[in-house]
């Protein structure tokens, strides 16, 4: 059986495009696409609030991986930053959501905190 090298760096750049999503863990990171799509479903978002909120979590990932680069191995710096960027994408989600909407994000913003805390009490 002969592997052709175009099917090769194909299969290649597959890997490494899917490697890259995974973040220290191990675990697979959502790409903004990704994210906006499970809150349409969540709280009924227009096409228009997808888009926008599609910006504004590419927006954060940037600004997260200079957070992440700037603070090094200070791991207090590196929390408070990270604190400070979802802080500010949430806020910016808000600004784009309807009343209704933003009593329910608000509710999965609990939930998301809760399962945090479970993950590191189990660390």
């Amino acid at each position: 059986m002969r592997i052709s090298l175009p099917a090769v760096i194909c299969a290649f750049l597959l890997l490494a495009g899917s490697l890259s999503l995974a973040d220290a863990q191990g675990r697979m990171r959502m790409t903004p696409e990704q994210r906006a799509a499970r809150l349409k479903d969540s709280l009924a978002l227009s096409d228009d609030q997808v888009s926008k909120i599609v910006i504004i979590f590419s927006e954060s990932d940037k600004k997260r991986e200079e957070a992440m680069s700037s603070a090094g191995d200070d791991r207090d710096a590196r929390m408070q930053a990270m604190r400070s960027v979802m802080e500010s994408t949430d806020a910016r989600i808000d600004s784009v959501l309807t009343d209704t909407q933003k009593t329910k994000y608000d509710e999965m913003k609990k939930q998301r905190m809760q399962g945090f805390q479970r993950r590191q009490r189990n660390d």
